[in-house]
């Protein structure tokens, strides 16, 4: 009896030595179990690294309200397990705290003095819905520079922001983006006043806003700059719709041959969705894409699977307004699964996309991988087109697959002026000395090419995916692709398998008697060690 009390004495003696050691060694050493789908609830390896690079003290300052609708309290408690892991990865350099204002002034003043505004919504107190104003936002000081995010409202994309604010605030190098100019590209300066497409000149302020968030963007008029800047870290030619001045391409084939990457979104085909008129542009492109192995087409592909728009039909005396799939929009679900541009991308939504031509690329002496595709009832225009809205769209006329919409490219260029004459100025002199030129690009350039000017255009901007594979291609264009995977990283609820009438007829009884019954089962074992334990004795 005494023996037996004695080894209970030390058993839990031990248990206890061993939980005040895992206590300790928890206290020391981070780890987390994370079981959902894609370990949203842990910090990805570039996350880490730059956390872990901090040379001085990062201090993050929460403002959040006690009582928030259940919603944003996911919010709050998602966003203090990811700040949770960067103090654990921070090495000491990172700490973060919660504030809950209140109604305490001098608190209300210092969320003020940071941007980081209240706002109202409905919350619960008391068995009643009352509209309180609340807070939850957040400011990131580091020495003597902040980056604030003035209002938390989803999950999505938590840790890609905190990460990307992280990098901009350490960064001893701003990477910049130009935009050409000069040739009816949309603006990237000026909001379009009206949604409607079509309406107003063209514009992409919301899409720049963005870029904005990680890399300094500007614009090249090669009109009045006499070589491409080489500040730039890329140059995106988007939606042109005049043609480039071969002097100007001129000045563009040598960016590209000192290492400079270029993204290429744009479709030689100039289209009027109220006039129903497609048109070819003539924008010059096609001889000098062709030596860097690509070339769009003058076509436009349409899909079965689209966009609707409204239109308006005459019936009778009346004018309705009726919703339509309009194939020329269409919805994109097919990329190449391997490419990291279009990492996680679910739909794109292009207008009026032309396809392209991938056959140059042996030539060029380039690697080309298309990553972005029609789906598998495609159809092409080309020369003749008859886009109007309200005409009748057989099955029969999708009689393509899978056309190739972007692709990557990647390797050394070689220049489309080599070995030939150079353009001139007015004056008749060469725009570039000849002793100048260079017929080769860097190993490793890049470039990126869409055949669609449109999909960034405020007028069309819709879908934030259509934003995520812009970051994505500029993000892979000036090679920092360690934050794609986190862009579209969310929390998801996986769907109920679907069971038979049979099974849930099972498992609601189980639900019934089988807690009762296992109950009943450890009172019976437990009776029975006991009862074989005494006799024993």
């Amino acid at each position: 009896m005494k023996r037996t009390s004695l080894q209970s004495t030390l058993g839990i003696l031990l248990i206890a030595a061993i939980l005040v050691l895992v206590n300790m060694i928890a206290n020391t050493r981070f780890f987390r179990v994370d079981l959902t789908e894609g370990n949203v609830f842990s910090l990805s390896k570039a996350s880490k690294q730059v956390v872990a690079n901090l040379d001085q003290p990062l201090t993050v300052k929460v403002f959040a309200s006690e009582n928030l609708s259940p919603q944003l309290n996911d919010v709050k408690r998602f966003l203090n397990d990811l700040l949770s892991g960067y103090e654990a990865y921070g090495k000491g350099d990172f700490h973060y705290e919660f504030i809950d204002p209140g109604s305490d002034e001098e608190l209300e003043k210092e969320a003020n003095e940071y941007r980081i505004p209240p706002f109202q919504e409905n919350v619960w107190n008391k068995d009643k819905l009352e509209l309180k104003k609340v807070y939850l936002g957040l400011v990131m000081l580091y020495g003597d520079k902040q980056e604030t995010i003035p209002r938390l409202q989803g999950g999505t994309g938590l840790e890609y922001n905190i990460t990307s604010m992280v990098k901009r605030l350490t960064s001893q190098q701003e990477l910049t983006i130009g935009f050409l100019t000069g040739h009816g590209e949309p603006d990237i300066n000026q909001q379009a006043q009206t949604r409607a497409p079509g309406t107003e000149a063209a514009t992409m302020a919301q899409v720049a806003s963005f870029l904005q968030g990680n890399y300094k963007t500007t614009t090249v008029d090669l009109a009045v700059e006499a070589v491409v800047p080489e500040e730039l870290d890329a140059l995106l030619i988007v939606g042109p719709s005049e043609k480039i001045p071969e002097d100007q391409l001129l000045k563009i084939d040598q960016y590209i041959m000192q290492g400079g990457s270029v993204g290429w979104m744009y479709s030689p085909v100039q289209t009027d969705l109220q006039q129903g008129r497609a048109t070819d542009l003539r924008l010059g492109l096609d001889a000098v894409t062709r030596a860097y192995g690509f070339r769009i087409n003058n076509d436009l592909v349409a899909d079965a699977n689209s966009s609707m728009i409204n239109i308006q039909q005459r019936q009778g005396f009346f004018t309705v307004q009726n919703t339509v799939n309009y194939p020329f929009f269409p919805k994109i679900t097919t990329f190449d699964e391997d490419a990291i541009i279009v990492d996680n991308l679910e739909t794109l939504d292009l207008f009026f996309p032309s396809s392209i031509d991938t056959t140059y690329d042996q030539m060029a002496g380039v690697k080309l991988t298309p990553i972005i595709f029609s789906g598998p009832r495609s159809m092409v225009q080309s020369g003749r087109y008859t886009i109007g809205a309200t005409q009748q769209f057989d099955r029969a006329m999708f009689d393509r697959a899978n056309l190739v919409l972007a692709a990557e490219i990647e390797g050394t260029f070689k220049s489309a002026f080599a070995g030939k004459e150079l353009p001139t100025t007015e004056n008749g002199d060469p725009v570039l000395p000849a002793d100048q030129i260079l017929e080769h690009s860097p190993e490793g350039s890049r470039m990126f090419v869409i055949g669609d000017g449109n999909f960034l255009q405020d007028a069309y901007l819709s879908n934030m995916q259509n934003v995520y594979l812009l970051l994505n291609s500029v993000d892979w264009l000036v090679g920092d692709t360690d934050l794609i995977k986190l862009r579209t990283r969310e929390i998801s609820t996986p769907p109920l398998r679907e069971i038979s009438d049979g099974q849930k007829a099972l498992w609601k009884y189980f639900n019934w008697f089988g807690p009762p019954f296992l109950i009943v089962l450890l009172g019976v074992v437990y009776w029975q060690v006991r009862r074989n334990r005494r006799y024993g004795e």
